[in-house]
Order: C-alpha cells, then sequence, then structure tokens
C-alpha cells in the first residue's frame, strides 16, 4: 500500500513537472479603448478567457522583467516607472499593487530561484543498485494540509491523518492504527474482507479450533470403574464441525504403577484426538494429560448405612405414634368416668 502511494505521487510531481506547467499560459496585452492591460488564460487550442484589466500606475511596465513564479503559480509583472511590481494570484484571482518582493534595483537582469523538481523528487539508486525513486520530503499532504504519507523521527510510516502506521522494531515488522491524538486504536477488519495469514483465513482457523477443543471437552479424563474409559464427542462452532475420540485409565488398575512414585498411585491418564470434518479449516489436534488426586478419600454413604438410619427413623415414628396412642386411650377412660358421674348426677336431681 505505501509503495503504491509513492509510486502514484511520485508520477504525478513528474506529470506536473513536465506537462502541466505548460498546459495553459497567462498572457497580458493592452486595451486601447479601456486604456487597461488585460491579463488571459490562454488554453493549448488558443481560445482565452479574461481574467482581470488594470491601469499600472505609471501606465507602461516590463514584459521583460516580469515573470512567473513557478512554486507559488502568482504572477509578476514589472511597473517601470516605480520599480514595484502589479501582482496577480491565480488561487485567489486577484491583482495587487505596489509590491517590492522579488524586485531589486541596479541588476540588468533577476532570476527568480526556483525550487527544482529534484529538489523535491529524483530517480537514483538504492545501495544495491536498484533504480529507485526519492521524495525528498518527510510528509506529504493533501490539498486541505492533511497528511497522506509521513515519516517520523522514529523510523515509522504513517499513511493518512489517522494514521495507519507501519514500522520495523527489532527484526519485526509492527502494524497498528492511531488517532489524530497520536493514541493508538483498535484496527477493525470490515465484514467481507478475511484476514490472510500464509493463505489461511485467521477467523476459519479460530472457528475451527474452537470447535475442536469443544469435541476435545467431551472425552473422558479417567477410567472410573472399569480398566478404560473411552468415548467419542464432537463439537460446533459458527460454521465448524469437529470430532474426537480419546481413552482414559487409572494407573492403579496396572501392576507397572508399583514402580512409579507414590503420586501416581491414584493418578489417571487420558489421551484424545480431535479433527475438524467441516468448515473452510483443515486440521487436526491432538491431547494427553494426566490427572492427580490429593487427600483423604470421599466418606462413601453405603446401601446399608442408609437404610439402617432410615428404619432407625421408622421405629422412632412407631414410638411416638404407640405414646399418642396410649394417652389417646386414657383421655378415653377420663371421659367415660366423668360421663358416668354426670349420669348419676341427673338421676338424683330427677328423683
Amino acid at each position: 500500500m505505501k509503495k503504491n502511494l509513492i509510486i502514484l505521487v511520485s508520477n504525478f510531481l513528474l506529470l506536473c513537472s513536465s506537462q502541466l506547467l505548460y498546459a495553459e499560459q497567462w498572457a497580458v496585452k493592452y486595451n486601447g479603448g479601456t486604456s487597461k492591460n488585460e491579463l488571459y488564460l490562454v488554453a493549448d487550442d488558443g481560445t482565452s478567457t479574461l481574467k482581470k484589466s488594470w491601469a499600472f500606475d505609471s501606465n507602461s511596465w516590463s514584459p521583460n522583467d516580469s515573470y512567473t513564479d513557478s512554486i507559488t503559480g502568482i504572477v509578476y509583472m514589472l511597473d517601470s516607472s516605480d520599480a514595484t511590481y502589479v501582482t496577480y494570484n491565480p488561487h485567489t484571482n486577484t491583482i495587487t499593487k505596489d509590491v517590492t518582493n522579488g524586485y531589486v534595483a541596479g541588476y540588468q537582469k533577476l532570476f527568480p530561484k526556483l525550487k527544482t523538481v529534484s529538489d523535491i523528487i529524483e530517480n537514483t539508486t538504492n545501495a544495491d543498485g536498484d533504480d529507485v525513486t526519492k521524495i525528498k520530503s518527510l510528509e506529504i499532504v493533501d490539498s486541505t494540509g492533511d497528511t497522506m504519507i509521513k515519516v517520523t523521527s522514529d523510523g515509522a510510516t504513517h499513511i493518512g491523518e489517522n494514521s495507519l502506521v507501519t514500522q520495523e522494531v527489532n527484526g519485526r515488522q509492527e502494524l497498528y492504527a492511531t488517532n489524530s491524538g497520536g493514541n493508538q486504536i483498535d484496527l477493525n477488519i470490515k465484514k467481507g474482507t478475511n484476514l490472510l495469514i500464509d493463505g489461511v483465513n485467521v477467523m476459519d482457523a479460530i472457528h475451527g479450533s474452537v470447535a475442536m477443543g469443544a469435541a476435545m471437552a467431551s472425552l473422558p479424563t479417567s477410567a472410573g470403574d472399569a480398566q478404560y474409559t473411552c468415548g467419542l464427542g464432537t463439537g460446533f462452532h459458527n460454521s465448524s464441525t469437529a470430532i474426537s475420540g480419546g481413552c482414559g485409565f487409572d494407573f492403579k488398575n496396572f501392576d507397572f504403577v508399583e514402580t512409579m512414585p507414590k503420586a501416581f498411585h491414584d493418578a489417571s491418564f487420558n489421551f484424545g484426538v480431535a479433527s475438524v470434518v467441516e468448515g473452510e479449516q483443515d486440521g487436526a489436534s491432538l491431547k494427553a494429560g494426566i490427572t492427580f488426586k490429593f487427600g483423604a478419600p470421599k466418606k462413601i454413604k453405603t446401601a446399608e448405612a442408609i437404610q439402617f438410619r432410615t428404619e432407625n427413623k421408622i421405629d422412632a415414628v412407631m414410638l411416638q405414634n404407640k405414646k399418642v396412642m396410649d394417652e389417646n386411650a386414657l383421655l378415653k377412660d377420663q371421659i367415660a368416668a366423668i360421663n358416668l358421674k354426670l349420669d348419676t348426677l341427673n338421676m338424683v336431681a330427677s328423683n
């Protein structure tokens, strides 16, 4: 990108120096009817456009001592008697009189010091002898003054006002972006444009890796209550699908564990492989790991212990029920005695 911009600017400057400066001309003539001088813009085909008319203060001027500043484009026309210039600025389309800048008395001819094209751009060779175009400026700006390309003192190349920056640091080419304040900002690869590394789409690679990671996570990491435990898994992410397969086993199920350090006696070993089966990325990954167990074994509640506790709870409930039933029977006896006394009192009262 930087190379293309430099070539474009170089060709533009060379084209300006060889052609555009002479594509049109300024021409001055005297109009006897108005007693004024007139300045025309004359095209290649001979057609002309009147730009300005004015009268020299001395009513005469010196064409041989007049010139156009090739840097600014301003036309300098020497007023013969008062040794000042009448200038025409094509950028503002204005005439200015009594301009003293650019004239020095006592010389036969004045030659304005111009900045040549070779002071701006030069075709030369580099240290390897290759043909190169050298731009003799550290910054190129557009018509509004905003930076197109600039090289800072630390050797970083900035492209644009809010810059895309590239710089070689310690043998690596850095690429980052800055805002108008010079602070680093995020680089965003817009949707529809892929970031490739050695021809591989970075996002597709990420999708495939996540899918394989999900597939790996579904594989067993220990043998459980078997000598081996094996399994198959699958994983999905975005447009990628992966499958996996792997096994796990416990070292304690094998005699060779006795020759290993004690930490391995309760350890488990697992391994697996995963591969993308659907998606833009073709790839596979392997995994292998060891799981160590530490601390006292977790207490296991056996069925007998659970049943014993349940039976004890049932016996306690039944005992409580018997107590309540006994209390109910006592209350019934008391109520019967009270009723008997009430019946007796009623008989006595009736007699």
